[in-house]
């Protein structure tokens, strides 16, 4: 990551990428890669779970497609026709790369086939989306293979799965688009959103491109994408340095579920830090932040507790002298188990949109085994019916 001159930020970003912040029933996100990091520090599906790990189906399918183990492949198929949505995703993205590189399809039927079933199960926009993360799990298991062909692919993917309004593919181009760039893409000259002026820094610029699927990301509800407009606005080489515009932008990353935000919103607005922007800080907001960052991570608000009645008493380490009254208390509990409340009923409504997409594939399952069996025989592959 870039070095920055300003002292606080990095404290914040120490806060934000602490271990042992675990998140509630797998709700909130919990990864926001940062202004200067490495592409490979982005996940491109945000995480949510903090034991999440790497699923071992990308490698050993790399490895059957590489060694074209015809038994295996077969498996592998068997496993998405019966409704494995993670296999049908590997097997579509395999057969791509295959047709790409013009060999014979190993798992019995074309791309085009597997494509077709898979968007009349979810639809274009999800299925874009997950063929991307598909490829880029390839890219991250296949050490093996030469060349970039997992990463122009999974940047193809996210093209797709953007234009047809996917945030967070719109977030993950604005990373890929700085190597895999579209070489017909104009700048608008009036985006109805907002973004990033060019960075003028020595590490380099971002490009139009990146900009401009940055400000559409946080436009269309990328908590991810707003935490780093919020950062930009305090990093330097952005040319854009505005304390107060950053507090809005990772209210707006709170709001979107993102539990590194309530750290960062904590610090900024500690009394500690009453020049940031002046008139924001006091002890209330401060233990605001501090609450929602507990429950977001699961944890009870002890610690929160313990650091208000210092602050009501003026007995605490930090806090020498009284910054709370005991109504100032009690009122700042209430609103901000209404905002918890809040936010943690929009990331449950998301989630359950998205399972329920999943739920009403699992029927057409049925659908695409007839249709493989068909096709196999030299029948018409009935994907369009």
């Amino acid at each position: 990551m870039r070095e920055t001159c300003l002292p606080a930020l990095l404290l914040a970003l120490c806060l934000c990428l602490a271990p042992g912040l675990p998140h509630a029933e797998g709700l909130f996100i919990r990864d926001a890669p940062l202004p200067g990091e490495e592409r490979s520090a982005l996940h491109i599906a945000p995480v949510t779970t903090p034991d999440e790990s790497d699923s071992p189906l990308p490698a050993g399918a790399l490895a059957v497609w590489r060694h074209r183990d015809a038994q295996q492949a077969a498996a592998l198929r068997d496993q998405a026709l019966n409704g494995d949505a993670e296999a049908l995703f590997a097997v579509l993205a395999l057969s791509w790369r295959d047709e790409e590189e013009q060999r014979p399809p190993l798992f019995g039927a074309p791309a085009a086939f597997w494509e077709g079933w898979a968007v009349r199960m979810l639809g274009v926009r999800e299925v874009w989306f997950r063929l991307a993360v598909t490829c880029d799990a390839f890219w991250r298991a296949d050490a093996a293979s030469p060349g970039d062909a997992w990463e122009r692919m999974t940047a193809d993917a996210l093209r797709v799965a953007a234009a047809n309004g996917h945030a967070e593919a719109m977030f993950a181009l604005a990373w890929f688009c700085e190597d895999f760039s579209d070489g017909n893409f104009r700048l608008p000259e009036q985006p109805e959103f907002f973004m990033l002026p060019r960075d003028t820094g020595k590490n380099g610029s971002r490009t139009p491109e990146a900009r401009y699927w940055m400000g559409a990301a946080a436009a269309n509800g990328s908590a991810r994408a707003a935490f780093y407009l919020g950062i930009a606005h305090e990093w330097e080489d952005f040319g854009i340095t505005d304390p107060a515009k950053a507090l809005g932008w990772y209210r707006e990353a709170l709001r979107g579920g993102l539990g590194q935000a309530a750290v960062l919103l904590h610090a900024r607005l500690s009394p500690f830090n009453k020049d940031i922007v002046p008139g924001e800080a006091s002890c209330p907001a401060s233990i605001h932040y501090h609450i929602l960052m507990l429950r977001m991570g699961g944890n009870g608000v002890g610690e929160a507790a313990f650091m208000a009645e210092g602050m009501l008493r003026g007995d605490h380490a930090l806090f020498p002298t009284p910054c709370l009254t005991r109504k100032e208390y009690e009122d700042t509990l209430r609103t901000t188990e209404k905002e918890f409340a809040r936010i943690k009923a929009d990331m449950l409504a998301k989630k359950e949109q998205h399972d329920a997409l999943y739920a009403r594939a699992k029927p057409i399952f049925a659908e695409l085994r007839d249709a493989f069996a068909a096709q196999a025989k030299g029948a018409p592959d009935g994907a369009g019916r």
